[in-house]
């Protein structure tokens, strides 16, 4: 096997006098390095999680979890946690297409959160974080870079830098790069990191202070709608916040900005940056003064809307990016590290969870010795085309937002598009994540969307198992709730005094997957009698008939998905 690049001059040993040795090395404890941690802690591998940074920013980039991360939360237990803190998103709890002003309908998928759910970046990392220690005892290494590696047929060697400066050994089985868009495991690999930078166009996102807040910056105006005020075209959100263009003092260019509510006073500002109108681009890296929030923030709401304190500030183009694989061996990627996305619509985090939610068992899979050929590298063939479509959708988006050419026609024409239930449905679908099908047809071994087959040809193959109302040993409870212990299950529906039929088929494989009967609760959409699911929810076996142990296509799938 072929040696990456090792950056070790002047490494030393550990204090004990050995390299330290982990189970997996997380480089970056962002939403996906903590998230990956706590499925592989989960299923009992134990983590090292590096993180360059000596303590958290509190900063939050990202504000809200789409419906299918929202899923897959609830399916750990934890979204519970998130929701006692929300943002108030008011109507932006909806999801828009290139600012189109026709909602998108997730109601149809049947999901129990068909909408955004408003949450603070810093209070996922914090509640994940906390979790890894209070529940499985790990913390966060902070202050420790990865700074270079070397991987052979059983492990990989990375080079850590502490806090004063000297450099350490760890061994890992597995190293995962979660380290974000400027990612060092990564440019280690060498991997080509392909994609577009997008147009001249920046946007500048901002969390501020203000003196007073903005309902009173408008002499009493009604707060459901201020309008035109003095050349400013600006709307009150109700519980939300404002929103319009903005005409600039200096030179008369013109901006249309945001203007959030976050928690505990704070706001979040955004705007597009003025000089891109007509004028020259702005560098990414160019500094985001004070002087340049206030002067945004007094065109919106006159000298009344005085900023107290800059907390944070970030300039961002519309740059989509995407690595052409995840995997180089012992070596992943996942989050902001694969892939980079025009954050529209707020994907980034969400992409960066769903990815950690569905390498995490696999991983520890291949650690604990038990996968299946090729399990690991199905993190790729399953998540690339998923960031893929994401991607192509954030550039679609971003052009028809431009500003360098008039695209009101073709807004106009897929305005009419958008309200069509078959184009509405699609774009729902794809921008919500609710009609994530995990393998190719081939792959699993039957003809997608094949109605009323059985096995692998169920149409329920590959998608996440619905959150019925199941009663389980007399007691109600919901199958996402089955899904806490992080382990797969076989689940059989039957009525309540129905024998069992399928238990004989989880015999040497309780450490990774349960048995279930349960008896679905009435009035239900249930198409199957028995469903195999994988540790993250996805059918990969499903009959509408009554089976047993010996049925072919579900012995194929249990030695497929879990050995």
């Amino acid at each position: 096997m072929a040696a990456v690049q090792l950056v070790c001059g002047g490494t030393e040993l550990s204090p004990q006098g050995h390299v330290r040795e982990a189970d997996v090395i997380v480089a970056g404890a962002g939403p996906t390095g903590l998230m990956l941690a706590h499925e592989l802690a989960l299923a009992g591998v134990r983590p090292t999680v590096l993180e360059t940074l000596a303590e958290p920013t509190g900063q939050s980039r990202a504000l809200n979890l789409h419906p299918r991360t929202a899923e897959i939360l609830e399916m750990r237990g934890l979204l519970a946690r998130l929701q006692a803190h929300p943002i108030q998103l008011g109507f932006l709890t909806r999801s828009f297409f290139a600012g189109i002003p026709v909602a998108l309908d997730n109601e149809p998928f049947g999901s129990r959160f068909p909408q955004q759910i408003g949450v603070l970046q810093s209070r996922v990392e914090a509640m994940l974080e906390e979790r890894l220690g209070t529940v499985h005892g790990i913390t966060v290494e902070r202050g420790r870079e990865l700074i270079g590696f070397e991987q052979d047929e059983h492990g990989v060697t990375a080079t850590v830098r502490g806090p004063e400066g000297r450099e350490t050994l760890l061994r890992g089985r597995y190293l995962v790069g979660c380290d974000g868009s400027r990612s060092r495991v990564r440019r280690v690999l060498g991997l080509p990191f392909d994609g577009t930078d997008g147009g001249p166009q920046t946007r500048v996102a901002a969390d501020v202070v203000l003196v007073r807040p903005p309902e009173k910056w408008f002499d009493g105006q009604a707060p459901q709608g201020v309008g035109e005020v003095d050349g400013r075209d600006v709307r009150m959100l109700p519980d939300v916040g404002l929103t319009g263009m903005i005409t600039l003092s200096e030179g008369g260019r013109q901006t249309h900005f945001s203007l959030v509510g976050l928690e505990n006073g704070v706001y979040r500002l955004m705007f597009s940056d003025p000089e891109q109108v007509g004028g020259r681009a702005i560098r990414r890296d160019a500094p985001i003064t004070e002087r340049e929030i206030q002067e945004v923030l007094h065109a919106v709401g006159g000298p009344a809307a005085e900023l107290k304190e800059l907390l944070w500030a970030s300039r961002f183009g519309d740059a989509c990016r995407q690595v052409d694989r995840y995997r180089v061996e012992r070596v992943l990627l996942a989050g902001d590290a694969a892939h980079i996305v025009f954050p529209i619509g707020g994907q980034g985090m969400n992409l960066g969870l769903q990815d950690a939610f569905n390498l995490g068992w696999k991983l520890a899979a291949a650690v604990n010795g038990w996968a299946p050929d090729g399990l690991l590298d199905t993190y790729h063939r399953e998540r690339h085309p998923v960031a893929a479509a994401i991607l192509g959708s954030a550039r679609a988006q971003s052009t028809l937002l431009s500003r360098e050419q008039d695209m009101s026609a073709l807004r106009d024409l897929l305005t009419a598009l958008v309200e069509l239930p078959e184009t509405n449905r699609y774009l729902a679908g794809l921008t919500s994540g609710l009609t994530i099908r995990y393998g190719a047809p081939e792959e699993a071994g039957g003809t997608d969307g094949a109605e009323g087959a059985d096995g692998n040809g169920h149409p329920l193959v590959g998608r996440l198992m619905p959150d019925l109302d199941l009663t389980v040993g007399g007691e109600p409870v919901r199958f996402g709730e089955l899904m806490h212990t992080g382990r797969g299950v076989l689940l059989e529906l039957r009525e309540a005094d129905g024998p069992s039929r399928l238990a004989p088929a989880v015999h040497g494989r309780a450490d990774r997957l349960g048995h279930v009967v349960a008896d679905p609760a009435a009035g239900q959409d249930v198409h199957v009698r028995a469903a195999l699911i994988r540790p993250d929810g996805h059918v990969c076996w499903a009959s509408q008939h009554d089976t047993g142990p010996d049925d072919a296509a579900l012995r194929a799938a249990l030695t497929r998905w879990f050995g």
